[in-house]
């Protein structure tokens, strides 16, 4: 009979120690794809600039839909070899632009990358702006996953829409 069960043993154990690295390499496949949703990103644009400029911003919103903080650490693009965190900020009676090195977005919150406070500084770009094209920019995150966005190229001149009656 021991030597049953030492067989058995022996013939099982192999067995389990594959599901279980089955089940631990399903876990991580099926996480992947929850991690890259930990984030949604919308109403993304970047302006166009005026001929003979390099300099330009770009504006988004950041939903954290998750129950953990994100750290956005880094942006990036085809289109320049520089991209920073900026954020106006009234100090003294003035409105002064300071780099961040990072943003973070608590859990369940949201943050706007908008005119007159924080969005990204898109330094050096190599190509023209087209409005009505798209730009590619890359997101890192501390441990949210990378996004890819596409963002809408919108001329800072464009008129408004008005009510029509």
């Amino acid at each position: 009979m021991k030597r049953f069960h030492v067989v058995a043993l022996f013939l099982l154990v192999p067995t389990f120690f594959s599901a279980a690295i089955s089940v631990s390499s399903m876990a991580q496949e099926s996480s992947q794809p929850l991690k890259n949703q930990m984030l949604t990103i919308s109403d993304a644009y970047i302006r166009t600039m005026p001929p003979g400029q390099t300099v330009t911003a770009a504006f988004l919103r950041v939903a954290n839909t998750s129950d953990i903080n994100c750290k956005i650490l880094l942006a990036t693009s085809e289109l320049t070899n520089r991209i920073e965190f900026h954020e106006h900020v009234h100090s003294g009676g003035m409105m002064k632009m300071r780099q961040r090195k990072a943003v973070t977005i608590d859990a369940g919150q949201i943050v706007d990358f908008v005119p007159g406070a924080l969005h990204l500084m898109v330094f050096n770009v190599k190509a023209s702006l087209v409005e009505g094209d798209t730009a590619k920019f890359e997101l890192q995150t501390d441990h949210c996953g990378n996004y890819s966005v596409e963002l809408d190229i919108r001329s800072p001149l464009r008129p408004k829409m008005k009510d029509h009656h």
